[in-house]
């Protein structure tokens, strides 16, 4: 006699949970970099305790080490915020992941030297490689305008800086690596509210040639002034206090908070 094994029913519940994929399946998320109106339009007078307004022609920043929850975007690239984008900003690539929560984004700004660069001025690249940051503009107050051309060699990783939504499987998202140019005048390393100036670092301009130098910068000592604390920090000079506010430059989504772990 042959023995068959019981027929087990298969109840409607069963059947459309054998129909799912075997996890929430994937999304893509576009990893952009803006610097928002302040780079590509100008810092007006407004934003200024003293009344300066700042444009630039350049804005470069080397960045690299993009991760969405550990999901990583390969590659380093130099990019040039100062031309205009219609909000848009530009696209470093996509992350492919999990659909669900998004959590947290990192990533880094530093020199890299096999950092690649779609510019439309070769030499530009030039002048960001081996550097962090880069910027090139000019100060304008009452008909009068100084020029600078200042390269960073800092190096700051953003991690974590918080997303907090949700990826749909199938769909896609942004997330938007925030480039805040107002905080290189910010004029205190310590207060959560400070202002935005220019006159110190127009009174740098020693020979009068309205160039505003590095070396000049650092012949700058700030430990007198009332403004410009820097809490522990061993900075007395104002181009170093300036590079310690580069490290300040990063956020995510335009506002959104990034903590830059030692």
């Amino acid at each position: 006699m042959r023995i068959t094994a019981p027929r087990t029913m298969l109840t409607p519940l069963l059947l459309a949970a054998l129909a799912l994929p075997a996890c929430g399946g994937l999304g893509v998320v576009d990893v952009r970099v803006y610097g928002e109106e302040f780079i590509e339009e100008g810092i007006p007078a407004d934003a200024f305790v003293d009344g300066w307004s700042v444009t630039f022609d350049a804005f470069l920043v080397v960045v690299g080490d993009v991760s969405i929850d550990g999901a990583p975007l390969p590659g380093w690239h130099i990019v040039d915020l100062a031309p205009a984008s219609g909000g848009e900003g530009r696209s470093l690539g996509e992350i492919q992941r999990d659909a669900g929560r998004l959590s947290a984004l990192s990533y880094r700004i530093a020199a890299n030297t096999s950092a690649t660069a779609t510019l439309a001025d070769p030499q530009l690249a030039e002048l960001a490689r081996g550097h962090a940051v880069y910027v090139r503009g000019a100060a304008t107050k009452a008909g009068v305008t100084y020029t600078f051309a200042w390269a960073f060699d800092t190096d700051t990783r953003y991690d974590p800086c918080e997303l907090g939504r949700e990826l749909p499987a199938g769909g896609s998202d942004s997330a938007e690596l925030t480039i805040h140019a107002d905080h290189l005048f910010y004029d205190d390393l310590e207060s959560s509210e400070p202002n935005v100036a220019f006159d110190l670092i127009a009174s740098a301009d020693a020979d009068a040639d309205l160039v505003i130098t590095e070396a000049e910068l650092r012949a700058v000592d700030i430990s007198g002034q009332a403004r410009y604390q820097v809490g522990s920090r061993d900075i007395s000079d104002l181009w170093s206090f300036i590079a310690a506010q580069v490290a300040t430059l990063g956020h995510v989504d335009g506002e959104g908070h990034c903590e830059t772990p030692a």
